[in-house]
């Protein structure tokens, strides 16, 4: 266990806590945070919350700390599989033909008959069309696209309701709960390089 990560992630909760109940007693004009030419409080408390899970999640040192401490010879090379390889670049070229042609489409779209949620929902649902794929042909999926996906497509969704200024929120919402969901899928290896499932 990582000591240096478990103390610097209670202390950055602490903080985040101690800003959240200033932010909750205190009047917007006492506790000021600028972003631009706006006051942002919250700001300080999600991103150290953030930093205080990320540490707290990743201080215990995993199969990936383990293996990378243990001698390059001793480490078994992961077979590829050419068939899945295969199977992964084909899925991955479908995926990006789907996304050119939805950028070549809004090129002839005007701007005010598509509103500005779509282009993200349509990028996320790409994404997370490539990854669905993946899994019903028993291939691993990719955990960053994933994240990206589910990201692009809240964010997409709150642009269409009009409610923007939630949009750094949920990011760190969705960032923070893949963190805390990350153990998990790899117990399970459902994320990883789809050439090696």
């Amino acid at each position: 266990m990582n000591t240096s990560k478990l103390i610097w992630g209670v202390v950055s909760l602490a903080i985040a806590a101690l800003l959240a109940v200033l932010n909750l007693t205190l009047e917007p004009e006492n506790l000021m945070f600028m972003v631009g030419e706006r006051n942002m409080p919250w700001v300080p408390v999600s991103v150290l919350g953030v930093i205080g899970i990320i540490l707290l999640a990743t201080m215990g040192g995993g199969a990936a700390d383990r293996a990378a401490r243990t001698a390059p010879e001793e480490q078994a090379a992961v077979p590829v599989d050419p068939q899945k390889a295969a199977l992964n670049k084909r899925l991955e070229t479908i995926a990006w033909g789907l996304f050119l042609i939805m950028l070549g489409g809004f090129m002839f779209v005007p701007e005010q008959i598509i509103s500005g949620g779509i282009w993200p929902i349509g990028v996320g649902l790409i994404m997370l069309g490539l990854n669905l794929a993946r899994y019903f042909n028993g291939l691993k999926m990719s955990g960053f696209t994933t994240a990206l996906g589910i990201i692009s497509v809240v964010g997409g969704l709150l642009e269409l309701i009009g409610w923007t200024r939630l949009e750094g929120g949920v990011l760190l919402v969705i960032l923070g709960a893949y963190l805390l969901l990350k153990p998990w899928f790899d117990r399970r290896q459902v994320f990883g390089k789809a050439e090696t499932s």
